[in-house]
């Protein structure tokens, strides 16, 4: 009797001592500071005075500044997942195409699932990808050489916007001969998106809009400007558009065909050799044909 009363004293003991062990740990958090609201810098690449929206590129560098985070939660704007990171910096790429606004919100969080917020806009401008066979077929991924396809019936025309051939005017082969625009070379070359119009120091075009080259130009109608203010130049092109649609696109007196103070010209059809483009100035789209010559 005498041991069984010391075995079960020993084992009270013994499970007290336990009980006394497995006491919870003090776990403190310390001071449960929210963290400051997020100081939001957001640097478009490319930014500058002559290129407000950016290179672009598409792309924006973003910092956060905020006392107490750990982590930041960053919605770019765009519909996509937000990104989650420890780091206050990022960079980010859109995808969209041409100049877009976008709200970046950022979610500072800190302990114990503190946060704060803020957000700023941001307008970002991100140059169309083209098709690699547009820009095969334009510049066969060098220097190619096209001109105004006179032999061929409608190598220039005009119709109403609304539909997409010259049914207003089409003109026949060699129609708008000795006018300066049959005998122009149109050379595209693809390292740097160069763009040169040989010119032979004659252009065709409609005389409002020839004003670009001569100011001294008054009047309306087809006109052939001729000399010194005619000559050849050389500036850049690019590429405009959408899943659905493709356009060639000039830095400033850039054109093909007539002269109509146009700059962007849609690519309705395209092969090799071949290319029908159009281009909407009043009174309505214009049409011109090109063949390559090399």
């Amino acid at each position: 009797m005498t041991t069984q009363i010391k075995f079960f004293t020993r084992l009270f003991v013994a499970t007290l001592l336990l009980l006394s062990s497995c006491q919870k740990d003090d776990y403190k958090f310390g001071e449960l500071t929210t963290p400051s609201k997020p100081v939001l810098t957001v640097t478009v690449v490319g930014q500058d005075a002559t290129h407000p929206m950016g290179d672009g590129s598409g792309a924006v560098l973003l910092a956060v500044a905020s006392d107490h985070a750990f982590n930041y939660k960053v919605d770019f704007g765009d519909g996509l997942p937000a990104v989650i990171a420890t780091s206050s910096e990022f960079q980010y790429i859109y995808k969209h195409t041409g100049n877009k606004a976008f709200t970046i919100t950022v979610i500072a969080s800190g302990k114990a699932g503190n946060s704060s917020s803020n957000a700023a806009d941001v307008e970002v401008y991100r140059a169309f990808e083209p098709n690699p066979e547009l820009v095969t077929m334009l510049t066969n991924n060098s220097s190619k050489k096209w001109r105004v396809d006179k032999d061929a019936a409608g190598n220039l025309g005009v119709s109403d916007v609304a539909v997409f051939t010259p049914a207003w005017w089409a003109a026949g082969p060699n129609e708008k001969a000795g006018l300066g625009i049959y005998d122009d070379e149109y050379t595209f070359t693809a390292s740097g998106n160069v763009f040169t119009h040989k010119t032979n120091n004659d252009l065709f075009g409609k005389k409002e809009y020839l004003t670009d080259f001569d100011p001294t130009l008054t009047g309306t109608d087809d006109y052939t400007l001729t000399g010194p203010k005619a000559s050849d130049y050389t500036e850049t092109f690019g590429y405009d558009g959408s899943p659905t649609e493709e356009y060639i696109t000039f830095s400033n007196k850039g054109h093909v065909g007539m002269y109509l103070g146009v700059h962007k010209y849609q690519v309705l059809e395209r092969t090799d050799t071949h290319m029908t483009l159009r281009c909407v100035q009043a009174p309505g789209a214009w049409y011109v044909k090109l063949i390559a010559i090399q």
